[in-house]
């Protein structure tokens, strides 16, 4: 059997300023979504890893710092319930849930592009808020959080608020049944830091270290 052949454009690494970080989930699921042979499956975990880590990190800013914070959570919640309630759908029929059996494909994928649209449409105006209101400094920071929360989010849709121990038990929960499943995640995860022992580590593990200028070897 012949390899697929690549993704002529696969979705992009994590990485740069908080609207660029935000609209990578949108555009890879865009990006499946308009491919015959993109994964459901992969939008399922891109776009519920990403409402997740966007109610993690960018809502309890948007709530403090913004003026109209709330109202615009109000829309995005709105169209959230909508989206997850369909991701819910997408993922039951593509495991073979009897009760999803019956909805059309094609139904589906259209009013699945057109909620992942409305969605990016609610997220680009709270962006634009937030952008008005922080600093750069602060804006950058917050595309961390929201690169790092992305990286360890649930995979799978949860139609609920994520308080931070429903965040972690939701994620912990999906990434065992990700496991279990051999599901493919699609989203690159955080590389953890290596720990590079220095001299006195190195000489009580027993491994070769190459000695700096001003170092001497452990006498």
């Amino acid at each position: 059997m012949s390899a697929p052949a690549p993704n002529p454009n696969p979705p992009k690494p994590l990485g740069g300023d908080l609207r660029t970080a935000l609209g990578r989930a949108h555009e890879a699921a865009m990006t499946l979504l308009a491919d015959p042979e993109g994964s459901r499956l992969d939008v399922v975990s891109w776009l519920s890893a990403h409402i997740a880590a966007f109610e993690h990190t960018i809502y309890p800013v948007a709530k403090r710092r913004i003026a109209d914070g709330r109202t615009l959570l109000e829309e995005d919640r709105t169209v959230v319930s909508q989206l997850t309630h369909l991701l819910r759908i997408v993922e039951r029929s593509h495991s073979g849930d009897v009760l999803a059996s019956n909805v059309s494909q094609q139904g589906l994928h259209e009013r699945l592009t057109s909620l992942v649209a409305e969605h990016s449409e609610v997220q680009t105006r709270i962006v634009d808020a937030i952008d008005h209101t922080l600093d750069p400094a602060e804006t950058a920071s917050l595309a961390r959080d929201y690169a790092e929360a992305l990286a360890h989010a649930p995979t799978r849709p949860h139609p609920h608020l994520h308080s931070r121990l429903l965040y972690r038990l939701d994620a912990l929960r999906d990434h065992v049944m990700d496991t279990m499943d051999s599901r493919h995640v699609p989203f690159p995860r955080m590389p953890k830091a290596r720990i590079v022992p220095g001299r006195w580590g190195s000489y009580l593990l027993g491994q070769p270290h190459e000695l700096g200028e001003d170092e001497h070897p452990p006498s």
